[in-house]
């Protein structure tokens, strides 16, 4: 990998990491306050609708924008060709819902058939930026990505907190996700301009539509297992008990997106480049795994130890139930994001329809699992859903070892040393949470046992990681070390 390229890559990990510190600082920040202001059944409703909008997301750019960044020779009639794809199929998406909505509301279990005809206008306002999007990702300008999606974001919480305090109840909710949607849209558009033509060529609609297929084929799949548990819950146990689940599985994609969704973005356009040079993306994908480790399995022993406090101060008193599932799913963090680092790379080794049967046996795990863990309710739910995570990442790192060559040995000797230090610590933590049960306040609780973990981790990696994991782990970091503000801080504990 030549220098210039690491470089991009880290200072896109750099700015995306900066882009989801701040971006789970506000989430949290909304949901602390949504919650104290909204109704489970009014988190359920919008939830409901989201299955239905986040599975027509999927069409509106039929795999254009990942094309886009995966396509090794771009040309202008691309871009143009894209852009006015993806703006046609976002018109037919909204109106195809909006003519069937009292059917499609009927089949999922929505109730608010007006909800679902409004949330949908989304699909038009985000298809007049998907390209801009796409070409900003493929050439690695991240800085700039950050600062829309925190942007937008801040003003959706801002948004959606008003509409919440007028007494708009889930339409606060829908009309906050419309606004962020604009905004993104005229940002992106002011950041990256594309030409203004309809000149389409059919060379560029097949080289697109035959690349962006294959990833819609598998996000179509993937859909279904992402909400197919929401989906189950809906029909079955109805908004009540998905804004209980949908709260929990929120809190789960909290660490996840952190971790796990940034360095998606930044390593498809990457791996993507280095395509042929299976050492080079061997290499990348082995410590970005064990770097991934070192942050979830923390984050892990810390939420298992202390999750009824962190359910009641981040979601309020009326949240317990959240608890149990949250536990159970937080037991998938790991593989939930190491998962990604394993699709990205997958996708960018352009094996998108063998991957496209990885996510169809994933999604009738998740759903297959999701109707017969219902009979024990929602917790019987999280617990098949969490089940369903650990073996697709176990299928989709089994494909990668045959794509590229990695040995199982080789991964083993990266993730072993971390998971071997996490049980003593975990034994530790939950010691130390015992014995502050009796202390008054939840926030303090969790302040001292999430420093006594991080303090344990960081002790563990000094003194034992260091000189157990493999030396190329080592120079990985040197890598991070030498642009980042943090620097010191790697020094200390590397050398």
């Amino acid at each position: 990998m030549s220098g210039s390229d690491r470089k991009k890559a880290v200072l896109g990990v750099y700015w995306m990491s900066f882009m989801s510190v701040g971006t789970v600082m506000m989430k949290l920040l909304i949901m602390t306050i949504l919650s104290r202001l909204l109704l489970p059944v009014e988190f359920g409703a919008v939830a409901a609708v989201y299955v239905v909008v986040s599975f027509a997301e999927i069409f509106w750019m039929m795999g254009i924008g990942p094309a886009i960044i995966q396509k090794k020779t771009l040309t202008e009639s691309d871009i143009v060709t894209g852009n006015i794809l993806n703006i046609l199929f976002g018109l037919i998406i909204y109106l195809v819902i909006y003519i069937f909505a009292s059917a499609i509301a009927g089949f999922v279990g929505i109730e608010n058939i007006p909800m679902l005809r409004v949330f949908s206008l989304i699909f038009i306002i985000h298809s007049i930026s998907g390209v801009p999007q796409s070409l900003l990702q493929r050439d690695m300008k991240f800085k700039q990505l950050s600062l829309i999606n925190i942007f937008s974001l801040f003003l959706y919480g801002g948004f959606a907190i008003f509409f919440a305090l007028a007494g708009l109840g889930a339409w606060s909710l829908v009309f906050a996700h419309i606004a962020q949607a604009a905004v993104k849209t005229i940002s992106l558009l002011i950041i990256k301009r594309i030409p203004l033509s309809l000149n389409v060529t059919m060379s560029s609609v097949k080289d697109l539509l035959f690349l962006g297929t294959g990833f819609t084929l598998s996000r179509v799949v993937n859909n279904f297992a992402l909400q197919g548990d929401n989906f189950v819950v809906s029909r079955a146990l109805g908004s009540f008990s998905l804004g209980f689940y949908n709260r929990a599985y929120q809190l789960l994609l909290v660490p996840t997106n952190l971790i796990g969704s940034v360095l998606d973005k930044v390593l498809f356009p990457l791996f993507a480049k280095y395509q042929d040079k299976h050492e080079k993306i061997k290499y990348v994908f082995l410590n970005i795994t064990a770097f991934v480790a070192l942050m979830a399995l923390p984050i892990t022993v810390f939420s298992l130890v202390m999750g009824g406090d962190l359910i009641r101060t981040v979601l309020g008193p009326n949240w317990d139930d959240v608890e149990v599932l949250f536990k159970v799913l937080i037991i998938s963090l790991f593989f939930r994001t190491a998962y990604k680092i394993s699709d990205a790379l997958v996708k960018s080794l352009g094996a998108v329809y063998k991957r496209t049967w990885l996510q169809v046996i994933y999604a009738t795990l998740v759903i297959g699992g999701a109707y017969i863990g219902k009979e024990w309710g929602v917790s019987g739910v999280a617990v098949s859903t969490s089940i369903a995570i650990f073996l697709s990442y176990v299928m989709v790192t089994f494909l990668l070892k045959l794509q590229v060559n990695l040995k199982t040995t080789e991964l083993i000797t990266y993730l072993a040393p971390v998971f071997l230090v996490t049980a003593p610590i975990g034994t530790v933590v939950y010691f130390v949470g015992l014995m502050l049960t009796d202390f008054s306040y939840p926030v303090v609780r969790l302040i001292i046992t999430g420093t006594v973990t991080l303090i344990l981790y960081a002790v563990s990696f000094k003194y034992f990681l260091v000189r157990s994991m493999p030396r190329d782990f080592i120079d990985f970091l040197n890598v991070i070390k030498e642009i980042t503000f943090a620097s010191k801080v790697f020094k200390f504990f590397i050398n």
